[in-house]
């Protein structure tokens, strides 16, 4: 190498090296509208509880326990060069961005804030909503918790011994630097899988994000916490019970589709499609209404935040905080605004067989008074 190109590729190293000067602190743009930003319209919102659901899809009732609950992970103090930008206006910005899916560029419009600072309240917003919520509405099942999902499953769907809906869902994002072909999906975009238990009422038991959207979702059940602990047979679940009118004892099952296997003594699937007897016709319409809930919980989580039908324009390992914070919102959602199905039962032996399931409810907790289920 000649001289003259040795000082040509020295030049670039120390191109490379000087850092860019940044022109503001703030810009003078979002700094001339500091006392007219959107967030003080999205304020007055809470007057108008139905225009407030409309924007951010739950009631200001259901914002404000939220808001209690993360207040002190979200808020930050003022400094002497700024005031901080407070804990709602954080979860405003987070929530919008779950309710339309918009990118960072047009939130910053909308908030008037830096597309930067909007980006990093969105990630940190998602992580406090997980850390903080998840233990109280998607803490690890027990015992007692497994024995209230079969009841509630034989109560709404007629299926016994079931203990949650089991299936997963491809979520887009944009394609990952240098990782070639590894999350297209059978479908032909670049996604990760989001693995989901379900109870009876739609809401998620336990989730599993990241794999990469070329693997099935059965080998994205196997790589998964749940999955592992099934292998481990881990999961606390209860001791067998026999099925209605039955003597011998059966396991507690998964309702799955045909992606996942029967390897496994928890995961009960349909027959195949050209094996069908009038016998297994019936089994699968049994099972198919087990499964219902799983797909009704994500038709709810994707009608109220359309990010989930969107791509998302970030790094897999963020994406996955952000899916996390969805699912747990809609939890929360659920409990606070959602209605619940209470059928009547007509059933003499189903009654018998709820009351059988309450009993052993009862002597799990320590509970000798009548529980309503």
């Amino acid at each position: 190498m000649s001289s003259s190109e040795d000082e040509d590729v020295l030049a670039l190293v120390n191109l490379a090296n000087i850092q860019r000067v940044r022109r503001y602190w703030v810009h003078p743009v979002w700094l001339s509208n500091e006392d007219n930003r959107f967030f003080k319209i999205m304020e007055d919102l809470h007057n108008y509880p139905d225009r407030f659901v409309t924007v951010y899809k739950m009631t200001p009732q259901c914002f404000n326990i939220i808001m209690s609950k993360v207040r002190n992970a979200l808020q930050r103090k003022h400094t002497n060069w700024r005031v901080s930008i407070s804990a709602e206006e954080r979860l405003l910005i987070t929530l919008r961005y779950f309710a339309d899916g918009c990118s960072f560029k047009s939130l910053s419009v909308y908030f008037l804030r830096g597309k930067s600072t909007i980006r990093e309240i969105v990630h940190n917003t998602c992580q406090v909503l997980w850390q903080t919520l998840q233990p109280e509405y998607m803490p690890t099942p027990n015992v007692e918790k497994w024995l209230e999902i079969v009841a509630r499953f034989h109560t709404l769907w007629n299926l016994p011994n079931c203990v949650g809906s089991l299936d997963g869902k491809h979520i887009r994002i944009k394609a990952p630097s240098n990782t070639g072909s590894a999350y297209i999906n059978y479908k032909g975009y670049f996604s990760i899988v989001l693995l989901a238990l379900v109870d009876a009422d739609g809401l998620f038991v336990t989730i599993d994000v990241g794999e990469n959207g070329r693997n099935s979702d059965g080998r994205a059940f196997q790589a998964s916490a749940l999955g592992q602990a099934m292998q481990r047979e881990d999961l606390n679940l209860p001791d067998h019970s026999p099925l209605p009118g039955e003597v011998q004892p059966m396991p507690y099952y998964f309702v799955a589709d045909e992606a996942f296997s029967l390897k496994k003594k928890n995961v009960m699937k349909p027959y195949s499609r050209n094996q069908l007897t009038n016998d297994r016709r019936i089994f699968n319409n049994r099972l198919s209404r087990g499964r219902k809930s799983v797909e009704c919980a994500f038709g709810m989580a994707r009608t109220k935040f359309q990010g989930l039908s969107m791509s998302m324009c970030c790094e897999p390992a963020k994406a996955d905080v952000i899916i996390q914070a969805m699912c747990i919102l809609h939890n929360v959602i659920r409990r606070c605004d959602g209605k619940f199905t209470a059928p009547y039962i007509q059933n003499t032996l189903l009654e018998q067989e709820l009351i059988h399931y309450t009993e052993k409810l009862q002597m799990v907790s320590g509970n000798t008074s009548p529980t309503i289920l």
